[in-house]
């Protein structure tokens, strides 16, 4: 009997009749079925199962080809020298060749666990080889990216530089015709970008019904700092604008207050505008959107921006909001039309000012 009490034949599925040869080709088919090896793809209950009967399969193997072992479980002693003797030798031959059949079954499974290891460390080695290219090619294409940008931005820089030969720029524009000087005066324009310019805007009557602004090739002139707009003004022979009568006086000025100018009328956000679009109109600040629009419009009549001009034009939805909007500023009679805000439809206006700052930001040539 095996130390856990099962009878070694019924393990093993033979009879006490059964010779040698029989119990080794039953031993031979049962190490098929449950050697741990033929299971290392199964799960982990199902492995230890393998191991636990293949201990078994060994452990009654052994018990009958052991001489001491064999005589004990069949109760029965040695027939004769001769006989004995020749036993001894096959069970010897026998316990032999199974312990050659377990060294090699280890060499085996060595060499299975070996080249396990050895394809672990070539993926291990392939996926440390290919991460370090991975990140060699996103370094190369991050600094090809940053290059790129570095080149356009100096070469943004340089045409900033270049500056052109500015006029005053309206369609009826005429020195010579003008009654009077012109009022002129810096402004401030921010772009939602982040962006912010400062330009010149002059009326040529006291109704301010006719703006000019220095332009160049149909683009707004607009210079990323006061200093730069300053040193490009007095600039001898670097524009057209001192034929304008009223410069003489607007120079004055500028030596007086070096282009400082308090007024919050001639500081125009339009990154406030793209604020408030997140709101619905009720709660839009109306003289914010009056004073912008007049801007557009007075710039977009000036440099003939015919797509500017289509989504002020009249009656559409920012003209038809702008006509409320003038009424809804008023104090004290502008309580209705502040009430038909609420009604007013959002999204052709809101689309439409995206469109307007849009526009405006690609018709404008950035100066240094």
């Amino acid at each position: 009997m095996l130390p856990d009490g099962q009878d070694p034949y019924l393990l093993l599925g033979v009879t006490k009749d059964s010779t040698p040869t029989q119990i080794r080709e039953r031993y031979r088919i049962l190490v098929q079925v449950w050697h741990p090896d033929r299971h290392q793809s199964s799960p982990e209950n199902v492995r230890a199962e393998a191991t636990r009967q293949m201990q078994q399969i060994n452990a009654a193997y052994k018990l009958l080809l052991d001489s001491h072992g064999r005589d004990t479980s069949e109760h029965r002693t040695g027939g004769g020298g001769q006989s004995w003797a020749g036993g001894e030798q096959s069970r010897t031959a026998e316990r032999e060749t199974f312990e050659q059949e377990q060294e090699r079954r280890k060499r085996e499974r060595d060499a299975y666990e070996r080249q396990a290891q050895e394809r672990d460390a070539r993926r291990r080695a392939t996926a440390e080889r290919e991460a370090r290219q991975r990140a060699a090619e996103e370094r190369e294409a991050r600094e090809r990216e940053t290059r790129e940008k570095e080149r356009q931005e100096r070469e943004r820089e340089a045409r900033e530089r270049q500056h052109p030969s500015a006029r005053w720029t309206h369609p009826s524009y005429d020195p010579v015709e003008l009654p009077e000087s012109l009022v002129i005066r810096p402004i401030t324009v921010s772009l939602p970008n982040g962006e912010e310019g400062y330009t010149l805007r002059a009326y040529a009557d006291e109704q301010k019904e006719q703006a000019v602004f220095p332009g160049a090739d149909g683009h707004l002139l607009l210079f990323r700092s006061q200093e730069s707009l300053h040193r490009y003004l007095t600039e001898p022979g670097a524009h057209e604008l001192a034929t304008a009568p009223g410069w003489d006086d607007f120079m004055n000025w500028v030596l007086r207050t070096g282009m400082r100018d308090d007024d919050e009328e001639q500081s125009y956000d339009f990154d406030l505008i793209v604020y408030n679009l997140r709101f619905p109109i009720a709660q839009w600040v109306p003289r914010l959107f009056i004073t912008h629009r007049d801007l557009v419009m007075e710039v977009a009549e000036a440099f003939e921006w015919d797509d500017v001009r289509t989504l002020l034009r009249v009656g559409s939805p920012l003209d038809r909001l702008d006509d409320l909007m003038r009424v809804a500023d008023r104090p004290l009679t502008g309580w209705k039309a502040r009430r038909q805000l609420g009604s007013f439809p959002s999204g052709p206006v809101n689309t439409a000012w995206r469109q307007v700052i849009r526009l405006v930001g690609a018709h404008v040539r950035w100066l240094r």
